[in-house]
């Protein structure tokens, strides 16, 4: 007796199997996907989430019609002195908001906006974390982008709205509204003047006087010095700032925001620095000068605003360090 064959097995057993497709056998052939795991589909939102944010962050640092520089083949001397000066105000912002004590290395390339005398500048440089370098044993780098505006042309009125390394995200105060800009009318509301005391000799405590070593280790209230002249004189910034010398520097504490320190590091300050300037392009014989400079960080959204002016110190007593001379080189 014949063995039966499968397909009458099959019809015996019960109904008898469709043939199939070439096509649809190749379907079945295949191996189904397996069941994903709660961990894995919870990588995958981590993965889309930063994707997201890298997108929003890259269009922290989109110029409108904007015009793309490297600091290697850019030959506009105001660019070439400006540009350095604004990222370094971007770094020391960062410094200031992450307690961080990093120091410029180079400034690699930058988009500048057009349309407008007074421009917005995306800058990619390059900083130098000395406290990592100690450590190692080896020169440590961070790639650092950052974006400042001019928010008047020929006056130190600048906003620096971020500044980061290459690659981190920022994180805001959900509850703050990051559109919320101070503009250019507003901001010249809070322009410091020369007060009618002289914050150089002061005894009622409204004023703190640096010492030398204070100056000397906090490089940034030079950058405040230079960004007042380069910005206030730019027909006359292909001079340089090497003949700038600082004579003394007087701080006051505004408490305008919460919170605020005690310190150097006071998110709203105002520093009057007295300086030399011998440049006579600039000044001509009118070198013993005063620049005032107001700085207003706001630690929710991390807007870093500082705004200026310089003037002649004649209005000022003159005092002993101005006799005496230099104290700070």
């Amino acid at each position: 007796m014949e063995a039966p064959s499968l397909s009458s097995s099959v019809g015996e057993i019960g109904m008898k199997l469709p043939s199939l497709s070439r096509s649809e056998e190749e379907s079945q052939m295949k191996t189904p996907p397996l069941s994903r795991s709660e961990e894995d589909r919870e990588k995958d939102e981590r993965d889309s989430a930063k994707v997201v944010k890298q997108t929003i962050d890259d269009d922290l640092f989109k110029v409108h019609r904007g015009l793309n520089y490297s600091m290697s083949t850019d030959t506009y001397a105001p660019r070439l002195a400006l540009v350095p000066l604004y990222a370094k105000l971007g770094l020391h912002r960062y410094n200031l908001l992450k307690g961080k004590d990093l120091k410029i290395s180079s400034v690699e390339k930058y988009t500048k906006s057009t349309g407008s005398a007074a421009s917005t500048y995306c800058i990619t440089f390059q900083a130098l974390d000395l406290k990592a370098s100690s450590s190692s044993g080896l020169l440590q780098f961070i790639t650092f982008r950052a974006r400042v505006c001019e928010l008047d042309y020929g006056q130190f009125i600048l906003l620096c709205s971020v500044a980061m390394p290459l690659g981190e995200t920022r994180v805001n105060d959900g509850g703050y509204k990051t559109t919320n800009v101070l503009n250019n009318k507003v901001l010249r509301q809070f322009m410091p003047e020369l007060p009618s005391e002289d914050p150089f000799n002061d005894d009622t405590g409204r004023f703190y006087v640096l010492k030398e070593s204070e100056v000397q280790e906090n490089d940034w209230i030079r950058l405040y010095l230079e960004l007042a002249v380069a910005t206030s004189f730019r027909n006359d910034i292909t001079h340089g700032m090497t003949d700038l010398t600082i004579l003394k520097v007087a701080m006051e504490i505004t408490r305008n925001l919460e919170p605020y320190n005690m310190g150097l590091d006071a998110y709203d300050a105002i520093f009057y620095i007295r300086y030399k300037d011998i440049c006579k392009a600039r000044v001509g014989k009118d070198v013993h000068r005063v620049a005032m400079v107001r700085r207003i960080l706001n630690v929710h959204s991390g807007y870093f605003r500082i705004v200026g002016q310089t003037q002649s110190s004649q209005t000022t007593k003159p005092s002993n360090a101005l006799e005496a001379g230099s104290i700070v080189d």
